[in-house]
């Protein structure tokens, strides 16, 4: 019984437990700063606008925590300098990365459609080489046919009619042979 109520507490505190985490909503820190820039190093000093992360400022001067910088639209105006950073900003180098992927992404279509342009001339190709070699194998027969024409066809020439004169001979031989038994 004991062990029965221990299980049971088990499961309940489980169950609570777990439904807890449920309701956990999961956020992350805001990585977006804005940094004012004001008419004077000093932080009583009126703000002339606020910079968001990323702003891009060429600092002019430095006095003391504070630095002088100048806007891409030619504004000037003072911020504390341990917001500055040399490093170009990870949005930024996530942005270029972006645009190299992109621009990989169309290379590399590019590439795949050479790829099955030369693919096809390739069939193209030993399709011809294909002809070529029964043409070769064409001309190559004729070629060997007409030499041996050549070459013996006189001799065939000869050889019948020497048969055709050897026929006659024997022909002639034995119609006179046939003539004497007779008479």
């Amino acid at each position: 019984m004991k062990q029965m109520k221990l299980y049971l507490y088990l499961i309940a505190f489980c169950l609570l437990y777990s439904q807890g985490n449920g309701l956990a909503e999961t956020m992350f820190v805001t990585d977006r700063l804005y940094l004012s820039l004001r008419n004077a190093p000093n932080p009583d000093a009126p703000p002339l606008a606020a910079l968001p992360s990323d702003t891009r400022v060429d600092v002019l001067e430095t006095q003391g925590n504070w630095a002088k910088v100048m806007l891409e639209d030619g504004r000037t105006g003072w911020v504390m300098k341990r917001f500055l950073v040399k490093d170009l900003p990870k949005s930024l180098i996530i942005e270029q990365l972006q645009s190299q992927i992109e621009n990989n992404n169309i290379i590399t279509e590019r590439l795949r459609e050479e790829n099955a342009s030369l693919k096809r001339e390739i069939e193209n190709l030993k399709g011809q080489i294909i002809k070529q070699n029964e043409r070769i194998e064409m001309a190559t027969e004729e070629k060997t046919l007409e030499r041996l024409t050549k070459t013996y066809g006189p001799v065939i020439v000869v050889l019948l009619v020497g048969l055709n004169i050897g026929c006659l001979l024997i022909i002639r031989y034995l119609v006179r042979r046939l003539k004497r038994t007779r008479y």
